[in-house]
């Protein structure tokens, strides 16, 4: 898992991945998302949002807004529960 910190990491990966990622700045500016990519066991890019006081899994997306193999969602649930 790596963050994506900078708008033009987020641009960056939104074309890369033929997804819309990279119009998440505002709300990363205001600490209300936090963007990752995750390069194995699948290519995804990964939001995690804060709803009632508790950050949680927003999208978890590959390229061109692919859904996740199960496999790969199982080290998102399990690396957000550390």
């Amino acid at each position: 898992m790596e963050p994506l910190t900078s708008r033009l990491e987020l641009l960056d990966e939104g074309s890369t991945m033929h997804h819309c990622m990279g119009s998440y700045d505002t709300f990363i500016a205001q600490g209300e998302v936090f963007i990752y990519r995750m390069t194995a066991p699948q290519r995804l890019t990964i939001s995690l949002e804060q709803r009632n006081n508790t950050w949680v899994v927003g999208e978890v997306r590959g390229s061109r807004n692919a859904n996740p193999s199960q496999a790969a969602m199982d080290i998102v649930r399990r690396w957000v529960e550390l």
